[in-house]
């Protein structure tokens, strides 16, 4: 099978086709022909070696859907045929968090790439359990964003405690996870502060439902956010590039809540514990969604409720000029690998 592999450390260049082995169907697995894949930060951090455990040779990707097309011995609750979407870890199903549906916390829990397979590839072989059927009238494209970004705002906002009436500054609010987590909370009856770096994004965030856009090169939006909430603050924020994080905290209300979601250049911040105390700030870390937020995220996709955003769709053939396009632009949303040549 045809299969993108990263040969070595680096740039875009290091993604390569090559043919390779298709994955045997193992007890308990599925083999799945992939139909879409989503192009994720994470991916890129993986690719320029920034990642804690990140390996060459290896797939990358894991926002995928496709369709089921072996079964393996002992699965009974999937068939060949099903459509699903792959959740984007792999989990052991018998620790207490497993079993009280917190999947995302499994202390054996799996990274693509690194100790499980990856999904820029025809095919893949999961366990059955680690996948979602999909809605008859949700795409593969649409399906692929389910998992990561979609579930995953999904369980930052649930984290936030987000309520009707309130305000909430989401930043990195262009990317994949932003512009979906715009959306979450516009249907929680939120109001909606988005930050982004790029002046020509306002017009698409107040489309997609931020009541305001701030403009922020070097992420300095404190002092903005302060003047839109006639000096309150913000109930609560999401913090999709973690750099940015003192900065959210001199942006909140008495009281508030902060989310941080995203770590796009993975170093330490300097954060006053002063402010913490002073204006009682819980501030919480958030990963991966469970299966049941990923169950949550297809139903919001199929009612329409949440519709996944995507940049463009690339030919797998073209992974190179997809990373790129991430690395060098201010893209709207998700970029989709799909077809190969």
């Amino acid at each position: 099978m045809k299969a993108i592999i990263l040969k070595d450390f680096g740039g875009p260049s290091q993604l390569v086709v090559n043919e390779i082995a298709q994955p045997e169907v193992t007890t308990g697995n599925v083999l799945i022909e992939i139909q879409a894949s989503g192009v994720c930060h994470h991916d890129l951090l993986h690719r320029q070696g920034r990642l804690p455990k990140a390996r060459s040779g290896v797939v990358l990707g894991h926002e995928a859907s496709g369709i089921i097309r072996e079964i393996g011995t002992g699965v009974t609750q999937r068939k060949p045929g099903d459509r699903v979407v792959i959740y984007q870890r792999r989990f052991c199903g018998q620790c207490p968090s497993c079993i009280s549906g917190r999947h995302d916390l499994c202390k054996a829990l799996g990274s693509p790439s690194v100790d499980t397979e990856g999904s820029y590839a025809e095919f893949i072989s999961v366990p059955a359990v680690a996948t979602v059927l999909l809605p008859e009238n949700v795409s593969y494209q649409q399906a692929a964003l389910a998992s990561c970004p979609i579930a995953t705002s999904l369980r930052a906002v649930h984290l936030s405690q987000l309520k009707a009436g309130e305000t909430v500054l989401i930043n990195g609010a262009s990317g994949g996870l932003g512009i979906h987590q715009i959306q979450l909370a516009k249907a929680t009856g939120a109001r909606v502060i988005a930050v982004t770096r790029n002046a020509s994004k306002a017009g698409f965030l107040s489309q997609w439902g931020a009541d305001e856009v701030i403009i922020s090169p070097d992420s300095s939006y404190s002092a903005t956010v302060w003047k839109l909430t006639d000096k309150q603050g913000v109930n609560v924020a999401i913090d999709n590039t973690g750099v940015s994080l003192p900065e959210t905290l001199y942006a909140m209300a008495q009281g508030g809540r902060v989310v941080v979601l995203g770590n796009i250049n993975p170093r330490d911040v300097s954060i006053s514990p002063g402010l913490l105390i002073g204006r009682r700030l819980t501030v919480q870390g958030s990963g991966s969604a469970t299966l049941e937020e990923v169950s949550q995220a297809l139903a919001l996709i199929s009612y329409g409720i949440i519709k996944p955003v995507i940049h463009n769709i690339i030919n797998f053939n073209d992974v190179s000029a997809a990373h790129q396009l991430m690395e060098t632009s201010d893209i709207s949303g998700r970029i989709i690998l799909q077809g190969w040549r």
